[in-house]
């Protein structure tokens, strides 16, 4: 395939999954297998994180103007509905930041086994599977009992929790949103706050993770190699913005049950697939 068309389409990929509950990693892998690139290779490793940074400036770019005000909040605390502001240690920002570190921990210590996880079809079709059946379960659990409406309102406990829960998608096919706003369903919240809990928690977790790997997978560019870098990192930018937009929309009539149909037949899928020896 041509390298801008595997560009685009990687692009259009990661775009599409990273923000919903259906796991981007887990697709790519899979896309890697369908069409035959090696994303192990130098280039292509360093690739797969510079679309990541366009999903990554998506969310900054949709959620710019609360980021302001979270900011300005932080700065100056305002009062809020008639009370004294709340200490700058339990601010949205911080606790944003502090959620953080859970995964942080958990993936340096078992970046090993997850490495592992990700050199077969199996674990993903499993973990598709597997974590679609756990967000039905989930939602139906807390299916009117719901108490926190606003990420605001997140107390301390309730975002390192969210943080654990996030740790749980370094398995690749859990879902790094799903795991995240299951986790704040968990301890909650609406799944609207839970979404906006967790796409402001991607910007420092997905921006730490990928500069390290573009330190460690740096290589020298041609001129060629910066043209393919920036069609999949504009296109995954543009699509992930949309998607963004689109979810949380979407999320305000419905709840996440199209996702777990889709979850459940893809990771069946995959597995017939692995054990037809289509997939490896």
């Amino acid at each position: 395939m041509n390298d801008y068309l595997l560009a685009a389409l990687l692009g259009i990929v990661e775009g599409l999954t990273e923000f919903l509950p259906i796991s981007s990693t887990g697709h790519m892998l899979l896309v890697e297998n369908i069409v035959g690139v090696d994303l192990e290779l130098p280039f292509w490793k360093m690739f797969t994180v510079v679309i990541q940074v366009g999903a990554i400036l998506a969310v900054v770019v949709f959620y710019a103007g609360r980021l302001r005000r979270l900011l300005a909040d932080f700065i100056v605390p305002s009062p809020r509905d008639g009370k004294p502001p709340p200490p700058r240690w339990r601010h949205p920002l911080v606790l944003v930041v502090a959620a953080v570190v859970p995964a942080g921990i958990i993936g340096v210590v078992a970046k090993k086994q997850v490495d592992t996880l990700m050199e077969h079809a199996l674990p993903i079709g499993l973990a598709l599977l597997f974590g679609g059946l756990a967000i039905e379960l989930i939602e139906r659990l807390r299916q009117g009992r719901d108490r926190v409406t606003d990420m605001a309102e997140v107390s301390p406990l309730q975002a390192l929790a969210i943080g654990f829960a996030q740790a749980i998608a370094l398995i690749p096919g859990i879902s790094r949103s799903g795991a995240t706003i299951m986790g704040g369903r968990l301890c909650g919240l609406t799944t609207r706050a839970a979404a906006d809990f967790s796409f402001l928690l991607s910007i420092p977790t997905m921006t730490a993770a990928a500069g390290y790997s573009l330190y460690k997978h740096r290589v020298p560019l041609s001129e060629r190699d910066w043209c393919v870098l920036a069609v999949g990192f504009v296109v995954s930018f543009v699509v992930a913005l949309a998607v963004v937009a689109w979810f949380l929309h979407y999320l305000r009539r419905h709840g996440l049950r199209a996702f777990v149909v889709y979850r459940i037949s893809v990771g069946l899928a995959v597995i017939v697939s692995w054990g037809a020896g289509w997939l490896k």
